[in-house]
C-alpha cells in the first residue's frame, strides 16, 4: 500500500514537474506573439478611429502615389464659397500641414491688400501768408504670418502620399476680417484718446507727443481699413475726418511753437547782460522778442550788479534767473546761474569781463539739458 502511494505521489510530482517546468518556455513564446497581435490590434483600432473621424467631419482622406498626384489631387477640393480664402500645406504629419495650409491663407490676406498706401495732406496758406506745411504718411501693411483665428480655417481635404500629407483649408472672408476688425476698433479708441489730449493740452510737449501718438494711430488705421476693404469690409470716414482737422491745428501750432523772450521794464543798466543772455539763446534755439504764441514763454531776471574790491582788484557778479512758462503764465521751470568778472584797474573793466563771460562764459552749458527738453522733433 506504501508503494503504490509513492507511486501515485511520484508520478503528481513528476506530472507537477512538466506541469511547471514546460509552460514557462511556452509562455516566453507565446508572450512575443500576443505583443504582435495586440499591436497588430491597436493599429487596426487607430486606423479604425480615424476613418470614423474622417467620416464623421466629412473630411476627405485618400492615398495617392506620389507628390505631384498630392498637389493635383488637391487642386480638385474646391471652397463652399468662390471668395473664400484658401490655402495648401504639406508636411510629414496631418497638423503640420494643416499648419502650413493655415499659414498660406494667411499670405492670401495680405494679398488681397495694396502694398502701400500713401496719403498726402497740405495745409492752406492762411491770410497771414505763411508757409505751407506738407505730411506724407507711407503705410507699408505688415506681412501677417499666423493667423489669429486660425480655428476658422477649416480643411477641406486631408491627403496622403509616401509619408507627405497634403492638407487644403479654407476660410471665408468675414472669418478673415474678425480679429483685424477688433484691432481696428481698438486702435480707433486709441486714436481718439490722443486726438482729445492734443486739442486739450497746453503744455507744448505733451500736445506735441499726443500728435504724434495719434499720427502712430492713424497710420495703423490706414493699413488696417485698407485690409479690410481688401476682405469685403466697407471704409469709414470718420478717423480720417477727425485726424484731417487735427493736422491742420497741429501745422498751426508748429509753425508758431518758439521761445518767446520777452524784455520788459527793466534797469537800463542790465540791459547789456540782458541782451547777453538772448543772443546765447538765440544762437542755439529758435527764440523770438515777441508776444507769446503757442510757444515756451521765456522770463530773465538779473539781479542788480555786485561790486567788491580785493587784493587783486574789482570783482563784479550779478545773478540771471530764467524762468520758463506757457503763454498764460503757468510755469514749468527756473533755472539760474551766478557770472563773474573781474578787473585789475577799475569797476568798468569788471563790468566788461562780467558781460564776456555772461556772452561765452560755461555757466550756459548748466541750462542747456533743461532747454533741450522743450525742442520739439
Amino acid at each position: 500500500m506504501k508503494s503504490l502511494k509513492l507511486l501515485l505521489c511520484g508520478g503528481l510530482v513528476s506530472l507537477l514537474g512538466c506541469a511547471g517546468s514546460e509552460p514557462v518556455a511556452k509562455r516566453s513564446v507565446d508572450a512575443d506573439a500576443v505583443r504582435a497581435k495586440s499591436s497588430q490590434a491597436f493599429g487596426e483600432l487607430d486606423a479604425g478611429v480615424v476613418q470614423k473621424k474622417s467620416e464623421a467631419t466629412a473630411i476627405p482622406q485618400a492615398t495617392v502615389d506620389s507628390r505631384a498626384s498630392l498637389t493635383e489631387m488637391l487642386q480638385s477640393y474646391a471652397c463652399p464659397n468662390s471668395d473664400d480664402l484658401r490655402g495648401e500645406g504639406f508636411a510629414d504629419d496631418a497638423s503640420a500641414a494643416l499648419a502650413l495650409a493655415q499659414k498660406d491663407i494667411a499670405s492670401k490676406i495680405q494679398s488681397v491688400v495694396v502694398a502701400k498706401t500713401e496719403q498726402t495732406r497740405l495745409s492752406n496758406v492762411d491770410a497771414s501768408g505763411k508757409e505751407t506745411i506738407e505730411s506724407s504718411f507711407n503705410v507699408n501693411t505688415e506681412v501677417y504670418t499666423r493667423l489669429q483665428n486660425a480655428q476658422d480655417a477649416k480643411p477641406i481635404a486631408t491627403l496622403t502620399a509616401g509619408g507627405m500629407y497634403g492638407v487644403a483649408a479654407c476660410m471665408s472672408r468675414t472669418d478673415a476680417a474678425k480679429p483685424f476688425i477688433r484691432e481696428l476698433d481698438v486702435t480707433q479708441d486709441s486714436l481718439a484718446l490722443a486726438l482729445k489730449i492734443f486739442e486739450e493740452q497746453k503744455h507744448p510737449v505733451i500736445k506735441n507727443n499726443a500728435f504724434k501718438a495719434a499720427k502712430d494711430m492713424y497710420e495703423r488705421t490706414i493699413s488696417l481699413d485698407a485690409l479690410l476693404n481688401g476682405l469685403g469690409v466697407a471704409s469709414q470716414d470718420k478717423p480720417k475726418a477727425a485726424f484731417g482737422s487735427a493736422q491742420q491745428k497741429y501745422n498751426e501750432f508748429r509753425a508758431q511753437y518758439a521761445f518767446y523772450y520777452q524784455v520788459g521794464n527793466v534797469d537800463a543798466s542790465v540791459l547789456p547782460f540782458r541782451r547777453a543772455v538772448f543772443e546765447r539763446l538765440s544762437g542755439k534755439y529758435p527764440v523770438r522778442a515777441a508776444e507769446c504764441v503757442n510757444g515756451l514763454l521765456l522770463n530773465l531776471d538779473v539781479s542788480p550788479v555786485e561790486c567788491t574790491e580785493g587784493s587783486l582788484g574789482i570783482s563784479c557778479a550779478v545773478q540771471l534767473y530764467l524762468n520758463g512758462s506757457n503763454c498764460d503764465g503757468e510755469s514749468y521751470f527756473g533755472l539760474q546761474a551766478k557770472v563773474k568778472g573781474a578787473g585789475r584797474y577799475d569797476v568798468n573793466e569788471a563790468k566788461n569781463r562780467l558781460n564776456e563771460n555772461i556772452s561765452r562764459g560755461d555757466w550756459f552749458n548748466e541750462w542747456i539739458p533743461e532747454l533741450d527738453k522743450w525742442r520739439l522733433e
